[in-house]
């Protein structure tokens, strides 16, 4: 079965040493993939700096990775964008017609071992993989800020 994937505008509240961030969110069969996970995590989209967004985007349209398991990363530290803080990451996997995204878990950089603990319901999911692609390349951060200016 065929998952749809679209993005959307979130907040991470502020306050009590915490940060307010607005980011893009993944939405996955009409669920925001983040309120699928426990932990204080934000997707670096409509945030970060341009490179940061540029590398998560290039690892999830499966360019090679250096992530240990060749894993992507999807959420990071809402404070820093430092993977050391542990992000949660999925194996990215297909080819042009078909995008799978599976065994989602929470690393480090510092550590090879990946956290599945609480993930085990969450995915397999397959994605169109033109659908896909069109998508994430609309995140490049030039593409993102237009999105910004049609949706604050």
């Amino acid at each position: 079965m065929t998952s749809t994937i679209e993005i959307a505008w979130r907040t991470r509240d502020g306050g009590g040493g915490r940060t307010e961030r607005r980011f893009l969110d993944f939405v996955i069969d009409g669920v925001p993939l983040l309120s699928r996970f426990g932990g204080d995590f934000i997707s670096p989209f409509g945030w970060c700096d341009a490179a940061t967004q540029d590398a998560t985007l290039d690892r999830l349209l499966r360019k090679p990775t250096e992530r240990p398991g060749g894993r992507s990363v999807l959420y990071l530290c809402p404070e820093c964008a430092d993977i050391g803080c542990g992000a949660i990451t999925v194996v990215v996997e297909g080819k042009a017609n078909a995008i799978v995204w599976r065994d989602f878990g929470v690393q480090n950089d510092y550590e090879g071992d990946v956290d599945r603990a609480g993930f085990e319901n969450t995915g397999p999911f397959t994605f169109d993989g033109l659908l896909y692609h069109r998508l994430l390349e609309s995140l490049r951060p030039g593409a993102a800020e237009s999105a910004r200016s049609r949706n604050p």
